[in-house]
């Protein structure tokens, strides 16, 4: 009898420890974006404090691209939520139409824009710009950034 007890105890079919489950939920849980827990701080009167998180503004990075290899260096900040100008200038015209089509690539898929800068302005300079969804630049300000204003 006592296998038996043991084991209705191991798949929880026992009898409950109270005292052992208030313990665990005796702080307020808050779940993050990503999937993780953590908890949130109590204040002195026992109630939940409020955290305010900092608000994220966008910024514009500017990249010289030569090699297709410096590929992550236009994906990990736009990815992150930044508008990236990259020139193609120097880049050989092979590595230079795959760099647009990754470009393209990632504006698809996180639903951002893509701009060639250098159209308008008529200059031997091949310059892009792509923009996340939610960031909001000017062509003025992104051709500032790039040196062509």
């Amino acid at each position: 009898m006592e296998f038996f007890n043991k084991t209705k105890e191991f798949f929880g079919l026992g009898p409950m420890d109270v005292e052992a489950d208030e313990a665990y939920f005796a702080e307020d849980r808050r779940y993050e974006s990503n999937g993780a827990a953590a908890y949130a701080p109590r204040s002195a009167y026992g109630s939940v404090a409020v955290v305010e998180e900092e608000q994220f503004v966008p910024r514009i990075v500017a990249i010289s691209l030569t090699s297709f290899n410096d590929a992550a260096r236009v994906g990990e900040p736009f990815r992150e939520g930044d508008a990236v100008v990259f020139e193609l200038t120097d880049a050989e015209r092979g590595a230079a139409k795959r760099f647009v089509d990754f470009a393209a690539g990632l504006c698809f898929a996180l639903e951002g824009r893509m701009i060639n800068l250098t159209k308008v302005l008529k200059t031997d300079r091949k310059v892009f710009a792509i923009v996340p969804k939610d960031a909001d630049f000017s062509n003025a300000e992104l051709e500032h950034e790039a040196g062509l204003r």
